[in-house]
């Protein structure tokens, strides 16, 4: 139960706080993970994720404990797909994570196409849309998983193995699911009063087990308030309260439907900018998508949709709204669009939403007089 390692989030409070975990969560985490993946001792293992970011534990001590080999990727080298590519083809990588985000930006990378050494790539970080896990078996013929898990619980706390069946394929999906809790984890689904919702509802997801962190360094107030007492555990058992929305589905698994506190309100309607977001990488012409609600003009909030076009498309911001119209309703349907050559990320290969820019105001429409 001694400390193993804090890694300081930011989470969405904006100020950093350092979850403290220990030898017995992510011992249970590894262990769990060499079962699940069964490294070998061919197996070569990509490190590149900057040491800030949680992944980065197992990047390091996965393939050291069981035999295999790591690779150490340059300072840096995470954000560069290029190098990647290359880098994965000269060393004969066979396992490797992206974030979501970094995954479509290495997609459009032509030599990803040769890292033919792949056996298996890991996701997490941030959601895994149908589309992205379409395009990325398109081109590759390794298993794609998709993980779940805040730092506050070693990493991951569910796993599940994108299929290839064509009676299942991803593409049909509305989302990728997170999938099924690992080794001595528990997941609910919880109402405001803490009661269980029906699968198919949606409520906030909660973690218990042996891999939640000890709380957070000298944060006494914050680590009551997130680390809650466990109804449903042994006496003085905790569960994280993860700001995550989910839903069961009907075979076990869990879909992620973003965060609590992402929601936004607008004229008086909340809207989930990650249900516009999956529906404009349905547009062809569509590579990748962020959707924010910005307020430039005091006052004004509107949605903003980022677009990074697909290879050789030039998306008009016409024929996306027309296509949003015909899943969204109208009051989801972003105000203005913009073509970005790739969407900004941050140190940790996520998304940096606050790097977004700003776009240029003017009418949706032409005026007509009275």
């Amino acid at each position: 139960s001694h400390l193993a390692y804090v890694i300081y989030t930011s989470g969405s409070t904006g100020k950093p706080k350092g979850a403290v975990v220990s030898h017995r969560a992510i011992v249970n985490r590894l262990r769990w993970m060499q079962d699940r993946y069964r490294l070998k001792a061919d197996d070569r293992v990509l490190q590149k994720t900057p040491s800030s970011f949680d992944v980065s534990v197992w990047e390091f001590f996965w393939p050291l404990i069981d035999g295999a080999t790591l690779v150490l990727a340059k300072p840096g080298g995470h954000k560069d797909a290029a190098y990647l590519a290359k880098l994965i083809a000269d060393e004969g990588i066979t396992t490797a994570h992206f974030v979501p985000s970094m995954l479509e930006v290495f997609l459009l990378e032509p030599k990803a196409r040769e890292c033919a050494s792949l056996r298996r790539v890991i996701c997490s970080g941030e959601a895994l849309s149908p589309a992205l896990v379409a395009q990325f078996q398109r081109q590759l013929p390794c298993e794609l998983h998709n993980l779940y898990g805040p730092t506050e619980a070693a990493v991951d706390v569910t796993s599940w193995e994108c299929p290839r069946e064509a009676e299942d394929a991803p593409s049909s999906r509305s989302s990728v699911p997170i999938g099924r809790p690992i080794w001595n984890t528990q997941m609910h689904v919880l109402d405001s009063g803490l009661q269980p919702v029906p699968p198919g509802t949606t409520g906030e997801l909660y973690i218990a087990g042996v891999g939640l962190a000890r709380g957070y360094l000298e944060r006494p107030l914050l680590s009551a308030e997130r680390f809650v007492a466990n109804p449903y555990g042994e006496p003085g058992s905790r569960m994280y309260r993860t700001g995550d929305l989910a839903r069961w589905r009907e075979d076990g698994s869990l879909d992620f439907l973003g965060r609590a506190d992402q929601q936004v309100k607008i004229r008086g309607l909340r809207i989930e900018p990650g249900e516009i977001e999956s529906a404009l990488l349905q547009h062809a012409q569509v590579a990748q998508a962020a959707v924010v609600a910005r307020e430039d003009v005091p006052g004004e909030k509107r949605l903003v949709a980022y677009v990074v076009a697909a290879e050789g498309a030039d998306p008009q911001a016409a024929d996306l709204r027309t296509h949003l119209a015909q899943s969204l309703p109208e009051y989801m349907v972003p105000s203005a669009f913009v073509n970005v050559p790739a969407l900004p990320l941050g140190p940790s290969g996520k998304l940096d939403r606050k790097a977004l820019p700003a776009p240029e105001l003017q009418a949706a429409t032409p005026y007509v007089a009275p």
